[in-house]
């Protein structure tokens, strides 16, 4: 029965900010521009902004250039315009604090700014974001989240600007002093004031993320054990940055009929939402059907009005019914590919987020594991939020993870990595200062110098984590690496970031050079000179045929395939070919009214794909049971590929 409840973001509320988050494909975007329009339909007199932060945007896509009410703005965030529009705002400004607090003459400040600046394109983002709510030209913005994994790097966005402002405070210490010492001129100029008003832009953002009641971060969810996990542990990292959580949606939740797969599915969703009621207990969760239809266009409007609160209770449902379909062992996948070749050094799966890329990749890795018994493997996952252990049911750790004989596993955590980096850098520099100038106080230059690394390009800590990669081919530990990547928006950004890290590189080693009487950090140094080599080799090793396969996973949906076309596309100019296509969670073929219209409309999409991917293969894979744990991911493995012939 439908409840006649519904969510306080749906209401006339004191709410300025709402985020919509939550692991890639559980409806995001959806929910979140559903959101946006019955706001902006029932409240004509109030003013909305819906924002889409994910480098793979979809917003628009799924609105279907339809005609949205006027008072409802729309924005896709463009990193590279913004950072544009920053650097034309604030670059003659941050030259001048430059000039002032370092020994770097211009040519290293323009080399500096030019090189440290194109990596700020998420920073420069979150302060147009933050700008937008200081402005209140609008009543309440609504905020359509990338993945779980870069959701927490945008709300960790004001620890990197803090960071940042810090590290620029401190060049301006130093004339600061002198100004206050010798001229007794205690006054702020205007670069103190320029980042004084920076730092109270960003107390004012903080303190809004903090407020319980304007600010809101919706949790969007599907009943699956794997999206279950990953929320409970965005949940935890909300707790601990105290930005308020009370919703709960959770997504495309089966009908109840009398299908026996429907009503397999049905309980099996709320079995794994026994978990999610018993770990978020001060959570409301609400309630949204799996549609026959692909919400899209003007049916967004019909979204929330069948949501219900969802009631936990499957006491009542027979299980005897469908012990068929829960017992069941073997998958069903039409046209298997080849497997992989054993000569590859690189397997990549690659696509839009909640496809199915860590299943895909895990049971792979399995299936090779089977095939070449003395093949040395290992599953990477280049994930911020990694599934790798939940869709095994193994703890895997930030270093290679024993998982069979042959086959490790491992989830870099970039971020501890590059923490320790910048922990030895300060020991390093402060033992050289101890070493070179025991009697001489240069606080000013030494804190300078210490910041230096706060001022690189965001993304190098994940960078740096990449290359391990190729530590693992040059030591001949491994003869092949599976990668589980991250989402096409980051995975994309990842791929063509090197050219950026690698030019911040040569200004970093030309600064070393220049200035080695002032500064001499070997270890540093080696340590930026193996991951310069570690980027030319992995650049080498993507774009070679022989030895990498990208394999692209999707699901038969009008959006995916869009994002799948747009990243295929994308790989192709930076010289990455894909092997094949994987179109998973296909709707299992029976005489069920529900599964037969789903299976129509995505029957529309598979002969889209067959015709835009006409010049690959592509395997079919059917929804059935929950793929998780060895011995699931192994059967899945052997039906995914063709028998080969052994030699």
């Amino acid at each position: 029965m439908k409840s006649t409840l519904s969510p306080e973001f749906l209401r006339t509320s004191p709410l300025k900010l709402v985020f919509f988050g939550g692991k890639g494909g559980v409806g995001k975007t959806t929910c979140a521009t559903a959101t946006a329009l019955v706001l902006a339909q029932n409240l004509a007199h109030q003013k909305f902004l819906l924002i889409s932060t994910d480098p793979a945007h979809s917003v628009k896509n799924i609105l279907d250039n339809m005609n949205f009410p006027e008072n409802l703005e729309v924005r896709e965030l463009d990193a590279a315009i913004s950072l544009q529009q920053f650097k034309a705002k604030y670059d003659g400004l941050l030259k001048q604090i430059a000039e002032r607090g370092t020994f770097l003459d211009q040519e290293d400040i323009q080399g500096m700014m030019d090189t440290a600046l194109p990596g700020m394109d998420e920073l420069a983002a979150y302060l147009e974001i933050a700008a937008w709510v200081q402005q209140n030209q609008y009543d309440r913005i609504i905020v359509d989240t990338a993945p779980t994994g870069h959701t927490l790097r945008l709300l960790e966005m004001p620890e990197l600007i803090r960071r940042w402002l810090v590290a620029l405070d401190t060049l301006l210490a130093k004339h600061r002093y002198m100004r206050r010492r010798f001229a007794h001129n205690h006054q702020l100029d205007h670069l103190d004031e320029f980042l004084q008003g920076m730092n109270d832009d960003l107390m004012a953002i903080q303190n809004l993320l903090m407020d319980t009641q304007r600010c809101r971060f919706v949790l969007v969810i599907q009943a699956e054990a794997m999206i279950v996990e990953e929320s409970i542990d965005l949940i935890i990292a909300l707790d601990q940055k105290h930005i308020p959580h009370s919703d709960i949606v959770v997504n495309q939740l089966q009908p109840k009929n009398d299908c026996e797969w429907c009503s397999y599915e049905r309980t099996r969703q709320m079995q794994v939402l026994k978990q999610a009621f018993a770990s978020l207990t001060n959570s409301i969760f609400w309630g949204l059907p799996v549609l026959v239809v692909e919400p899209r266009g003007i049916f967004l409007y019909d979204i929330w009005q069948s949501v219900v609160v969802v009631e936990l209770n499957i006491n009542n449902v027979d299980e005897s019914s469908f012990s068929a379909i829960k017992h069941q062992t073997s998958f069903l996948v039409i046209e298997p590919l080849a497997p992989p070749s054993k000569t590859l050094r690189l397997i990549i799966f690659a696509g839009k987020g909640g496809v199915g890329k860590t299943t895909m990749a895990c049971a792979t890795a399995l299936r090779m594991h089977n095939e070449y018994s003395n093949q040395r493997l290992l599953l990477f996952s280049t994930d911020p939020a990694h599934s790798v252990s939940d869709c095994l049911g193994v703890r895997i750790k930030a270093i290679p993870t024993p998982v069979m004989p042959n086959l490790d596993a491992q989830e870099i955590n970039a971020e501890a990595d590059f923490g320790c980096i910048r922990h030895e850098f300060t020991e390093e520099l402060d033992s050289f200062l101890k070493a070179a100038l025991p009697n001489l106080d240069i606080t000013f230059d030494r804190e300078v110098m210490e910041h230096l690394l706060d001022l690189a390009p965001p993304g190098l800590d994940e960078i740096m984590a990449l290359t391990e990669i190729m530590d693992h081919i040059d030591n001949g530990i491994y003869d092949t690496i599976i990668v589980d990547a991250a989402p096409i928006g980051h995975l994309l950004r990842l791929l063509e970031m090197p050219e950026l890290i690698r030019d911040w590189l040569k200004l970093f080693f030309s600064l070393l050079l220049k200035y080695r009487k002032v500064m001499r950090l070997p270890h540093l140094t080696e340590r930026l000179v193996k991951l310069s080599r570690g980027l030319k080799k992995l650049q080498s090793l993507l774009r070679n045929p022989e030895k990498t396969g990208l394999y692209v996973v999707t699901i038969p949906t009008q959006l995916a395939i869009d994002k799948t076309i747009d990243m295929i596309n994308s790989l192709q100019k930076i010289g990455i070919l894909s092997r094949g296509l994987l179109m998973n969670q296909m709707t299992p073929i029976n005489e069920c009214v529900f599964c037969r219209s789903r299976s129509q409309r995505e029957a529309i999409q598979i002969t889209r794909a067959r015709e835009v991917f006409s010049d690959q293969p592509q395997a079919r894979i059917f929804r059935q049971t929950d793929p998780t744990g060895l011995n699931r991911l192994t059967s899945l493995g052997q039906a995914l590929y063709q028998k080969s012939i052994k030699v």
